[in-house]
């Protein structure tokens, strides 16, 4: 059982997930020593995880001392609560008597905001929504800390952050790991790699990042991701291992490209690579329609930008790309998808 602080107390500004929430407290309450969540499937088959109550009030604890909050703090919960992300800023927030507000998980979530917030987390589309009118500027300022996660930061969200002299955090973590294990600093006065939480160390064994984090696992919780490793406790992420593009013998990483591009492209877009009899794998990009995108596809417009070996060989362009319920963009079906639709050659 996880003990609730007795100053806890939520307040519903959407009813769009009081059903959930209200099942997931009896669940948080009832005396079975684990909960079960699922996973997003945005790198493979949706599959369900057990965590003992124990480590998720571990987890919210640690959350809870890196960004000081008390009982006297409010806290803001715009995420399924299906999923762990959402899940876990209802049990931080019952294990630290924060006073929590429900609001809407869509994009504009941040317009039902009229008093100031603590403690937020959201999606980069969330985050990225609230900077485009202003309302949602005017909101998401009345939010002291602002946590990110679910996808990367691109380059043009982190400029639009510092242009506006915001501060905000992305996370590091997965189901596996009761979200964060890691924070960066973003946007105004951010920087560039994870600092773990307390009593979490990391390190490199095959090439990925492995997490040793004694309240989960006795042994450490093997990833797929590439890092640049500084030391125990801080890192820099490259990408997803299982994701790299092996194009002639030269691998390239598709978050890397799409970092690069996010402020060039004005349009969803993702890399892939396509079974090629020459090079192995061939290097595509997949982008969602755009009149003015179309007439700039070409290879000295990816020159300027990128190396001569990550210069796209095809594109697809089709109506919208696929995305989660976590608002991650689906590789795989968004792969499928331009692959029924065909490819053009880039000249």
């Amino acid at each position: 059982m996880i003990t609730v602080h007795p100053h806890f107390s939520i307040f519903y500004h959407s009813d769009d997930q009081r059903k959930n929430i209200e099942e997931l407290i009896e669940k948080i309450k009832d005396k079975k020593p684990y909960i079960t969540f699922k996973t997003s499937g945005s790198t493979g088959a949706p599959k369900r995880i057990k965590h003992k109550k124990a480590a998720l009030t571990s987890s919210a604890r640690k959350t809870i001392t890196y960004f000081q909050l008390t009982d006297k703090n409010s806290a803001a919960l715009c995420l399924s609560v299906e999923h762990i992300a959402g899940a876990m800023m209802l049990i931080r927030s019952m294990v630290g008597g924060l006073t929590l507000h429900v609001l809407p998980t869509s994009t504009n979530t941040i317009d039902y905001i009229k008093s100031p917030i603590d403690f937020i987390a959201m999606v980069p589309m969330q985050l990225e929504s609230c900077l485009t009118s202003d309302l949602g500027l005017k909101n998401i300022q009345l939010c002291s800390k602002i946590l990110v996660g679910g996808a990367p930061i691109t380059n043009s969200l982190n400029k639009a952050l510092i242009d506006k002299k915001i501060s905000a955090f992305h996370s590091y973590g997965m189901t596996e790991t009761i979200t964060h294990v890691a924070i960066k600093k973003i946007g105004f006065l951010g920087n560039d790699f994870y600092k773990t939480l307390e009593g979490i160390s990391v390190e490199i064994i095959e090439e990925c990042l492995c997490i040793n984090y004694p309240e989960i696992s006795d042994t450490p919780i093997e990833t797929n991701d590439r890092i640049e490793l500084i030391d125990q406790s801080s890192f820099r992420w490259l990408g997803r291992l299982d994701h790299v593009i092996n194009s002639g013998g030269i691998k390239v990483s598709p978050e890397i490209l799409e970092n690069k591009l996010s402020d060039r492209i004005n349009t969803p877009f993702i890399f892939a690579g396509i079974p090629d009899n020459r090079l192995g794998e061939k290097l595509v990009i997949i982008l969602q329609e755009n009149v003015e995108i179309e007439k700039s596809l070409n290879k000295d417009f990816f020159g300027s930008y990128v190396d001569r070996f990550e210069i796209p060989k095809s594109y697809c362009i089709i109506e919208h790309l696929e995305w989660n319920k976590n608002n991650k963009i689906d590789r795989i079906q968004t792969l499928k998808k331009a692959i029924k639709r065909g490819w053009e050659e880039l000249l």
